[in-house]
């Protein structure tokens, strides 16, 4: 049976990536099975202490996928927007192509139909909590700084919700209600969550006999003949045949493959795991000739390696016409955005060249990539590089909300030196 596990997380949390020790270590925001499977074990026995029960469950009957934050969207590789959205209307214009293949018409989906502009893929997760960076530094003997040893780590805020799935035919009512620790920090009361668990119920299925699109929602560890890591679209087939049952047929689309290293650290031995090149979430596929029974075993198991922490799941790509409408740029907003780069000495350094980086943005009668990166590296050059993340998202806004932003900053320097005058 599958069941929803919902984290409420009433402390900040990092899963670190990669399996090396740095000065900064970033943060998972979508939190990988492993790590969720990890803490459920811990959790499990902190409550039983039969080894032969552990086993039969956790080596044999508990699928664990990844948890992801309350609200997310993943786009998928095959799925195309207006690049430059020039116009309101064109961010109202979502199109997968995968859809049009699986359905057998695949109009002209060059430009978009909005503003003639040109489409491009932006695959991956969105809507995503922002993680805030903490630092600490080394002490020596005396409790004074030791030279050289600054440490800094990225942190997702307490009070967000994570969704996870879990398939097991076990009763999960030790699960319910219970306090969940995940990631660094346990010890200092880091990464508590509260969970919850409800039973999902299987949604009635309209199956036609006629290729379907789906995609990837979580990283897939796809291996060959030898057993070695591949990226080879022959193996996903053969994959996909040996889970679902049948003798389906993948129509290869190479455009759509998008890869990543799956990295881990393993806490029990304190040991870095294996790297494994694997097929990244949103990765879209068509097959043509998979049953509804065959979908059903494809949806319950996933495909390739560790499935049993959720990697290789997959879910049907739907029909969605229309992508939220672009917000307005409003003072309150900027204010909320930008609390951080002007509590900062350094703001007043790149300000006016944000400024005219947001005019010069929004100005689609000259689009080219260099045009973009030349303004992106006039801000970055003077901006301390804690805020680089956050200024790209700003300067990677739509045309016209870019607009409204160099309104506001102007306005806000008019503010400010009207202000000085009356002093």
């Amino acid at each position: 049976m599958r069941y929803q596990l919902t984290l409420r997380f009433e402390t900040p949390f990092s899963v670190g990536i990669g399996n090396e020790a740095l000065f900064h270590t970033t943060t998972q925001r979508v939190i990988p099975g492993a790590t969720l499977r990890g803490a459920l074990a811990a959790l499990w026995w902190r409550r039983f202490d039969s080894a032969d029960d552990f086993a039969a469950l956790f080596d044999d009957d508990l699928l664990v996928t990844q948890a992801v934050p309350e609200g997310a969207v993943l786009r998928t590789t095959s799925e195309v927007t207006c690049k430059y959205r020039a116009t309101t209307e064109c961010g109202e214009v979502v199109y997968d192509r995968a859809l049009s293949v699986a359905s057998g018409d695949a109009p002209d989906a060059g430009v978009c139909p909005r503003c003639g502009g040109p489409l491009t893929a932006k695959p991956g997760w969105t809507d995503l909590p922002d993680p805030v960076r903490r630092g600490r530094v080394e002490l020596e003997a005396n409790e004074t700084a030791k030279e050289g040893r600054l440490y800094s780590r990225d942190y997702i805020g307490k009070g967000t919700r994570y969704i996870a799935e879990i398939e097991t035919s076990a009763d999960l009512s030790w699960l319910h209600d219970a306090t969940v620790r995940i990631g660094q920090g346990r010890s200092q009361d880091r990464g508590r969550a509260l969970a919850t668990v409800a039973p999902l119920e299987e949604k009635p299925l309209t199956w036609h006999d006629r290729p379907v699109a789906i995609h990837l929602t979580s990283p897939a560890i796809i291996t060959n003949e030898w057993g070695a890591p591949s990226l080879d679209l022959e193996d996903v087939e053969r994959e996909l045949q040996r889970v679902s049952g049948d003798n389906l047929t993948l129509c290869p689309h190479p455009e759509w493959v998008r890869s990543e290293l799956v990295t881990g650290w393993h806490g029990r031995s304190n040991l870095p795991k294996v790297p494994d090149w694997a097929f990244a979430p949103g990765v879209s596929f068509v097959v043509d000739g998979l049953t509804a029974d065959g979908w059903r075993q494809l949806r319950r198991c996933g495909i390739g390696w560790r499935r049993i922490d959720g990697y290789g799941q997959l879910a049907l790509t739907g029909w969605e016409p229309t992508n939220r409408p672009p917000f307005e740029v409003t003072e309150q907003w900027w204010d909320q955005e930008s609390a951080e780069l002007r509590k900062h000495k350094s703001w007043g350094e790149y300000k006016s060249l944000l400024r005219m980086a947001c005019i010069n943005l929004s100005d689609t009668s000259e689009v080219s990539e260099e045009k973009t990166w030349r303004n992106f590296d006039l801000v970055l050059a003077k901006a301390p590089p804690q805020f680089h993340d956050k200024l790209r998202e700003i300067l990677a806004l739509e045309p016209r909300q870019l607009r409204q932003l160099a309104e506001l900053l102007r306005s806000g320097s008019k503010k400010k030196s009207r202000n000085k005058r009356r002093k």
